[in-house]
Order: C-alpha cells, then structure tokens, then sequence
C-alpha cells in the first residue's frame, strides 16, 4: 500500500539516477576510442561512428542520454519549485550548485567533438570568463591552456 498521492512526478530523481549511471558507461565505452589530440579528435569520432562495432549506437545512446538527462533535471527542478523546496535553503542550494555542474559538464562534452560548432562555441563560452574582476584574464589563459583555444584545452576537458 502506498499514498495516493504518490504518483510518477516522485520518479524523477530516480531516473536522473538511472541516466546518469547510462551516461558513465556510454561515456566509459566511447572514451576507449576517443582520440584527445587536438588533430584526431574530431577524426576519432567519425572512427567511431563509422569503424567501431555499434559506436554509432553507442554515441547516439549518450548524447541522446545527456538530452533526455536535462529533460528529467528541469522536470525534478520544477517539481521542486512547485513543491516550495527552495525553503529548505540547503537543498535548494545543493540543486543550484548540480544544476550548474551539469551545464558545464554538457558543455564540455559538447566541445570534444572538435568540430567547428564546437571549436568556436569554445572560444565564446570560455572568453566569458574573462569578464570576471581581476582575475578574469587569468583564468581564461587557465583553461584555454595558452594564449588561444588549443589541444591543451582540449586535453583538459577530456580530463574533466
């Protein structure tokens, strides 16, 4: 028996959970193939796509997953919203800080395929940083790893 108020709106965490666990081993599997050289990154995905044994399934799979995972986090922040958990100051404040989290860890996959798109989105979402007081600068020199968006900033979201 359970209350009747429980219905599928409760379901959302645990299948945030769910695909997140289905993000890491998609993740795990592309990762054996993936090539973070700034010259074969974007090689190393169409090997994938095209050479590996259901790598296009599996690529499908995980960026479908990251979509599908958004979909479930805006439907839970929601919930919360409707549900006034932004009282408990704690737990709304831990939701901000993993919603965040998940936006820059999307972004990042989202550049390792190395394309145009993605080369450029780089360039753009990084050089904000630069707009922040005194140390702005720095922290962009930080991440692109150099004076300009390069492999080692690409190395380093692979390692992220």
């Amino acid at each position: 028996p359970s209350s009747k108020s429980l219905d599928l709106n409760w379901n959302y965490g645990s299948m945030l959970g769910m695909i997140l666990f289905f993000q890491i081993f998609t993740g795990f599997l592309l990762s054996f193939f993936y090539s973070n050289d700034s010259l074969l990154a974007f090689d190393s995905v169409q090997y994938i796509m095209y050479d590996v044994n259901y790598g296009w399934l599996y690529r499908v799979f995980h960026f479908n997953g990251a979509s599908l995972f958004f979909v479930f986090l805006y439907l839970h922040f929601f919930k919360g919203l409707f549900n006034s958990s932004y009282r408990l100051s704690l737990v709304w404040l831990s939701g901000v800080f993993i919603i965040f989290f998940v936006i820059l860890e999307a972004f990042m996959g989202y550049v390792l395929v190395w394309a145009q798109m993605s080369f450029w989105a780089c360039v753009v979402i990084t050089s904000l940083l630069s707009v922040v007081p005194f140390f702005g600068g720095d922290l962009v020199l930080w991440v692109w790893g150099g004076f300009t968006v390069s492999g080692a900033t690409l190395k380093l979201f692979f390692a992220v």
